[in-house]
């Protein structure tokens, strides 16, 4: 069986991409989700797949690398997180079964821009919050 949930999970239990663009090509974005984030914290959950077959029996960041990277740096412990479990039956993930979109856009600062997709089984395969830097967007969060 395959759910998605909302959960808040410790940093080291989530495995995530640094990328090292992102602290070299990518300085000015990187301050402006630095700053963003120091005074409020993560706005936007991060979006994972847990024990999936591409990754096996991990949780692992699809969206949201660039804040865990931030979020190492600032110290933050808790992550929230909107997970695709594709073994719920076997290997749960307690938090919050999130059944239809506007369950999920609800846990999203501009939740009307939220782009998610799903596959053909209706199941969540990806949840994209609108790009930051995008022109009126960058105000919204710092």
């Amino acid at each position: 069986m395959i759910e998605t949930i909302y959960t808040e999970l410790p940093f080291e239990k989530i495995s995530y991409l640094d990328r090292p663009e992102f602290h070299k090509d990518e300085k000015e974005f990187k301050e402006a989700l630095t700053q963003s984030m120091k005074k409020y914290g993560m706005k936007d959950p991060i979006y994972c797949w847990a024990n999936g077959k591409s990754y096996g029996n991990i949780i692992k960041v699809i969206v949201g690398n660039n804040r865990m990277t931030v979020a190492k740096e600032l110290g933050i412990k808790m992550i929230p997180a909107v997970i695709t479990n594709f073994k719920a039956d076997t290997l749960p993930i307690e938090g919050r079964v999130l059944n239809t979109d506007a369950e999920i856009r609800e846990l999203f600062h501009l939740p009307k821009d939220l782009e998610i997709r799903r596959d053909k089984n209706g199941d969540v395969d990806q949840v994209m919050p609108v790009y930051y830097m995008k022109k009126g967007v960058r105000e919204e969060y710092v």
